[in-house]
């Protein structure tokens, strides 16, 4: 009969030498694995940065055929400055999507007045009595038109003239902007407060249509059998919490997928974090819902690192569109943050 020994002690240290190689072996590829997967989740997240640039060149060349004039040369057109070039409408990134340019000179390239009559506002309700001048009003306008992000370019003042009439009783005014695009933006300041006064901020009613209208009709225009439009106090966006909420950013149905989700995320710490510094995108989705029924698929909550913060991102894209629709920012309360969305985050 065969009889057990003891292992010697030569050989309960190889053993012990065997098991922590295996071990070292083991971490190795654990680490490896994880490198892989670290690599394969940029690689996913630069493959979707891709799609979505794909998608947005796609609707830009979209828009430019759309809008190419009557006779341009056919084929497609690379780039905006190319669709400019070939006679259709060039292209700018508002801070979520393409949308065209206006032509400023569409109507007449060779004269000058046809633009300028669309980059006309008229000023109503001019407080005098307190000392507003043509120069502390241009001044006030470009200030606020900077602040909520209202300019081509923040470094440069779009308020080209500001005329005031002095004939006694007058209260009125016009003012020249540099741009369309920057002059429709500047109607969205009707009623702006000027020494605790609302101005009315409107198009005058020899503007060409169709720009600009409302209801078919032209800001300042009036009903028969109204009076006059009444301008409202104007309201100076002014974040009251850290989180912004956007209602149904999304739209949610049986074919929205995890890459949907994903890019909305992407393009919330793109486009609104270039304007204040975000700590956290949550989209909600229909597994969120399930978990609290107060929710709502397609919201999105901006998680800001200050108010000011908020207040910036609030102003400067709170008036733009994403996937052609208006966007809808507000102040969370942050008690109801705490309690109601971030236990599903």
């Amino acid at each position: 009969s065969s009889c057990s020994r003891n292992p010697t002690h030569t050989e309960v240290s190889t053993m012990g030498s065997e098991r922590d190689r295996s071990r070292d072996r083991d971490k190795e590829k654990d680490r490896d694995r994880k490198k892989k997967k670290k690599r394969s989740a940029s690689s996913e997240s630069a493959e979707r940065s891709r799609e979505r640039e794909k998608r947005r060149r796609k609707q830009q060349q979209q828009y430019v055929n759309k809008n190419r004039a009557p006779g341009a040369p056919g084929g497609a057109v690379a780039g905006a400055a190319g669709a400019a070039a070939a006679g259709g409408q060039r292209m700018f990134w508002d801070g979520f999507q393409w949308v065209p340019r206006a032509d400023t000179n569409s109507a007449n390239p060779n004269d000058p007045n046809v633009s300028r009559k669309m980059r006309r506002l008229y000023l109503g309700n001019l407080p005098y009595h307190l000392g507003v001048t043509e120069d502390s009003f241009s001044k006030q306008l470009y200030d606020t038109m900077k602040e909520r992000g209202f300019c081509n370019d923040p470094n440069q003042n779009p308020v080209l003239h500001v005329w005031f009439a002095r004939d006694k009783g007058a209260n009125y005014g016009f003012c020249e902007i540099a741009s369309i695009e920057e002059t429709e933006r500047a109607l969205q300041l009707d009623g702006m407060l000027v020494l605790g006064v609302p101005v009315s901020i409107k198009r005058p009613q020899d503007t060409p249509g169709p720009v600009g209208m409302i209801n078919g009709m032209a800001p300042g225009m009036q009903m028969p059998g109204q009076g006059p439009m009444l301008a409202l106090p104007g309201m100076q966006v002014q974040a009251t919490s850290t989180i912004i909420r956007i209602e149904e950013l999304l739209k949610v149905d049986e074919k929205t997928s995890t890459e949907d989700y994903d890019d909305v995320v992407e393009d919330m710490n793109e486009g609104c974090g270039a304007h204040g510094k975000i700590s956290k995108v949550f989209i909600v989705r229909p597994e969120h819902v399930k978990k609290q029924s107060e929710l709502k698929p397609g919201d999105v909550y901006l998680v800001c690192n200050s108010m000011d913060d908020a207040t910036k991102i609030m102003r400067a894209m709170g008036h733009r569109k994403y996937d052609g629709r208006q966007i809808q920012m507000k102040s969370e309360e942050e008690d109801r943050f705490r309690s109601i969305v971030k236990p599903v985050m």
